[in-house]
C-alpha cells in the first residue's frame, strides 16, 4: 500500500494565511454564513442539482 503526503511548508504566507482564518472561526457571524453556505450547497446536490453554485433569478 502507498500512500502520498503533501509536505505543507510554513513560510510567512502561510502564517498569515492561518492567523487569518483563526479571526475568522471566532466570528459567529462568518461562522453562521458559513454553515449557511454549506448547508446551500449539500442540500442542492442531494436533490440532484447538476450545479450547486447556480442562482436562479
Amino acid at each position: 500500500m502507498t500512500s502520498s503526503s503533501k509536505k505543507v511548508v510554513f513560510d510567512r504566507k502561510n502564517s498569515d494565511r492561518i492567523v487569518e482564518l483563526r479571526k475568522k472561526i471566532n466570528d459567529p457571524k462568518y461562522l453562521d454564513s458559513a454553515v449557511s453556505r454549506i448547508a446551500q450547497v449539500m442540500s442542492k446536490r442531494i436533490v440532484g442539482d447538476t450545479d450547486p453554485y447556480s442562482r436562479k433569478v
